[in-house]
C-alpha cells in the first residue's frame, strides 16, 4: 500500500445497479480482446506532397491477424474541398495488394476481395474491416483489421479522390511483421465465438470492408 495521499477523488455512487456482464469470446471481424499486440513502427510515408500526407504509422500484431494503422493530414488550403456541411465528406481509400494478387479493400464495402483469375478455389484470403476511426478538422485516422496474417509481402495502396490524390503504392515488409506476432501476449484464454453468436450485426459492412467471398469468416485458433 502507497502512504500517499489519494489522488483522485472518490467515484459518485452508480444511479442503477450493474448488470452481469455477458460471455466474453473472440470475434473474427476484430482484434482478439485477450491479447497485447506487438508493436511495428513504420512512419511510412506513401503520399507526401504541398497539401496532402498520408501515411501507415504503425501496424499492431497479434497472433491471428495484424491492425494496420493510416494517418492522413490536409493542408488548411485543401481543407474544404474534402468538407461537407459535418466534417470530411470523403475518407481516403486504403487497400493492400498482396503477393499472389488478391486485392483486399478494392470493392465496395461489404463486398469480397479481389482474388488473381487463376486463384483454386481453395484458396482462404484474408479477412479485410475497417477497425474504427477518427476524423478532425485537418487530420483521418484509420485502422484496418486483416486476418489471418498474408503470406508474403504486401503493398498498401492509398487514394483520395476528393483531393486528386491518385492510386498510390508503398511495400510492407510483412516479413518483419509475421516474426514481431511471436511477441504477442495473451493474457488469459477466451473461445472464439460460436455460430450462435454470428447474427446480421455481424456482417453489417462498415466503410472499406471486404468480408471473405465464403460469407463464412474463419476465427484462427484459440487465443
Amino acid at each position: 500500500m502507497s502512504d500517499r495521499a489519494p489522488f483522485f477523488e472518490p467515484p459518485r455512487p452508480p444511479v442503477d445497479e450493474p448488470g452481469e456482464p455477458g460471455r466474453f469470446v473472440n470475434h473474427p471481424w476484430m482484434p482478439p480482446i485477450n491479447v497485447v499486440p506487438a508493436v511495428v513502427a513504420l512512419n511510412l510515408d506513401v503520399v507526401e506532397t504541398d497539401l496532402v500526407v498520408m501515411r501507415v504509422a504503425e501496424i499492431r500484431v497479434f497472433d491471428r491477424g495484424m491492425l494496420v494503422e493510416t494517418e492522413a493530414w490536409v493542408h488548411p488550403e485543401s481543407a474544404a474541398r474534402a468538407y461537407g456541411a459535418y466534417g470530411m465528406s470523403e475518407e481516403p481509400r486504403v487497400g493492400l495488394l498482396l503477393e499472389d494478387g488478391t486485392k483486399l479493400g478494392a470493392g465496395e464495402p461489404g463486398t469480397s476481395p479481389g482474388l488473381p483469375p487463376d486463384a483454386p478455389s481453395t484458396l482462404t484470403e484474408p479477412m479485410f474491416v475497417q477497425h474504427g476511426g477518427a476524423s478532425g478538422e485537418l487530420r483521418v485516422g484509420q485502422s484496418w483489421w486483416i486476418s489471418p496474417m498474408p503470406d508474403g509481402d504486401a503493398e498498401v495502396v492509398l487514394a483520395w479522390e476528393a483531393l486528386g490524390i491518385p492510386e498510390t503504392y508503398a511495400t510492407l515488409d510483412l516479413a518483419v511483421v509475421r516474426e514481431a506476432a511471436s511477441r504477442a501476449r495473451e493474457l488469459w484464454p477466451l473461445p472464439d465465438a460460436g455460430d450462435e453468436e454470428f447474427g446480421w450485426f455481424a456482417y453489417a459492412p462498415g466503410g472499406g470492408t471486404a468480408y471473405p467471398s465464403s460469407g463464412t469468416p474463419a476465427t484462427g485458433g484459440e487465443g
